[in-house]
């Protein structure tokens, strides 16, 4: 890159061929070196662009290369939404029930929307989860029907961000079809995608090729969602209902209890830099069993349990079965607890699981169905209900006297429970298996009054070897199944003084 310096040395030497100007030069007079400079300025600056634009195919350093490569990508920048437990209060004489689907205001004023209902008694409480989300429906009629229609949609009017779009007409609603993966002429599916101005747009189907066209004329609804990203309302901060449908509400008080999902502002210019280049990250293509079970997991956050294994799998649980063949195994339980769960108490006495008949299946397992089919739709998907399977274990510990047992049992209780309880995430994916070696580190690591030189600890697992073949358990450590006992002993500690 040619700098300023060099076209004003590049000047210079041209000068002396000029001895009118030359003297003029020398001089420094203004009327000759404002006009020298100026060029000089300029066409360094050309310079510099010129360099930039031939390594910016690689380099990627201006933010208008790096939104069009994130749009040819199929990248679309989008908040995530929190989700937030509410605990309300009843000062009323009689039960109030809270409806799923109304909306609430938080303390700044953002609209959050209750995702489960909740039936509150009189002069008591009862909690339920909402999602900090807006809606705008936007009506529009398909003019110039052509190949892979496209509706724009409009940008936010406040600071909120675009985090979810549904599509539907008269005949019912579209379904999301990432880049039409696995899509027949015919489907009513839709694809949204952004362009290098960050403008973001449904687009539709070929009729005969892929997806369906609209006609012109025909009526499109959209229902835009917006989110605050990662604004989330403080603990004990007050809600209240948008507007009071009955008189009863004006008894309901409402707090904000916990956040659930902390809400996630659109990725940053230089995350973006780097998430392009990186395609497992963004892809939601599904290939391999482990993908599959991802994609599950990733469109379904909120499953309390989720185990999702192949022909293989299946194979050393049950044995080989033709049936099999080309098949994918799935046991769930959604956050409501909609779906059929069995109870296994005693692990030497096995609980088989029982097969889901396609007639018999919940909404979520229908929907988690749709999405594993709209990846591959290749597999058979086969549901079985997931068997609960509570771990005993029972700690013995040793301290010095200088703790409070009491204490200590309750800390070794919460450090278990959050690493191998109901809620843990390794519990959530199934066939957790506690080993010795792990509780034991864990335990030292976490609980202070054990790691003295002197303290003692003792674990028993009841695990027996052939509960972790089997895919469909979800084993998880209750307070129930664990016993601690704690003990106090005159430990001497070396220290100063005595």
């Amino acid at each position: 890159m040619l700098t300023k310096s060099d076209f004003q040395s590049a000047i210079r030497d041209s000068v002396a061929k000029y001895p009118a100007v030359a003297a003029l030069y020398q001089a420094g007079d203004p009327r000759i070196m404002q006009q020298l400079d100026a060029v000089a300025t300029m066409l360094a600056m050309l310079s510099a662009q010129i360099e930039v634009a031939a390594s910016e195919p690689f380099q990627k350093t201006r933010d208008a290369t790096v939104l069009a490569d994130a749009a040819m990508r199929g990248i679309v920048r989008k908040g995530s939404p929190a989700r937030a437990r509410v605990l309300a209060s009843n000062t009323g004489t009689a039960a109030f029930a809270v409806e799923s689907g109304r909306s609430v205001l938080d303390s700044a004023g953002r609209l959050w929307r209750i995702e489960t209902a909740a039936s509150v008694p009189a002069g008591g409480q009862a909690s339920f989860e909402a999602s900090q989300i807006r809606t705008a429906v936007i009506q529009h009629t398909v003019s110039g029907s052509a190949p892979f229609y496209a509706i724009e949609i409009p940008p936010a009017e406040d600071d909120s961000y675009l985090c979810a779009i549904a599509v539907g007409d008269g005949d019912g609603s579209f379904e999301y079809r990432d880049r039409y993966v696995n899509t027949a002429a015919g489907e009513r599916v839709f694809h949204v995608e952004a362009d290098d101005r960050q403008r973001v747009y449904v687009r539709f189907g070929f009729d005969g090729v892929v997806g369906v066209q609209p006609n012109d004329g025909a009526s499109i609804t959209l229902t835009v969602f917006y989110t605050a990203g990662a604004e989330s309302p403080s603990y004990g901060s007050p809600f209240s209902f948008e507007y009071l449908g009955s008189p009863a509400e004006s008894a309901i008080e409402l707090r904000m209890d916990a956040l659930l999902v902390p809400g996630q502002n659109p990725i940053s210019m230089s995350a973006l830099r780097d998430l392009a280049r990186y395609p497992s990250v963004y892809d939601g293509n599904a290939v391999f069993l482990g993908e599959f079970d991802f994609l599950v997991r990733r469109t379904f956050p909120t499953l309390q349990f989720l185990s999702v294994w192949n022909e293989s799998a299946e194979e050393q649980a049950r044995g080989p079965n033709i049936a099999n063949m080309n098949t994918l195994f799935v046991a769930c339980l959604s956050a409501g607890g909609g779906e059929a769960v069995l109870v296994e108490n005693d692990p030497g006495a096995p609980v088989a699981p029982a097969v889901i008949a396609e007639s018999a299946l919940t909404g979520t397992q229908s929907a988690i169905k749709a999405a594993i089919l709209g990846a591959d739709d290749s597999y058979r998907v086969r549901f079985y209900t997931p068997v609960r399977s509570k771990i005993r274990v029972t700690i013995a510990a040793r301290v010095s006297t200088s703790y409070i047992a009491s204490d200590v049992r309750q800390k070794i209780s919460e450090v278990l429970l959050a690493e191998f309880g109901e809620g843990a995430p390794a519990s959530r994916r199934g066939r957790q298996r506690p080993l010795y070696q792990r509780v034991y580190a864990l335990l030292r690591a976490k609980v202070m009054a054990l790691s003295d030189g002197e303290a003692d600890l003792k674990v028993s697992i009841t695990d027996p070897e052939s509960v972790s073949a089997r895919p469909e358990m979800w084993r998880y450590l209750d307070p129930e199944t664990l016993t601690i006992s704690v003990e106090t002993a005159n430990i001497v500690t070396p220290s100063w003084g005595g």
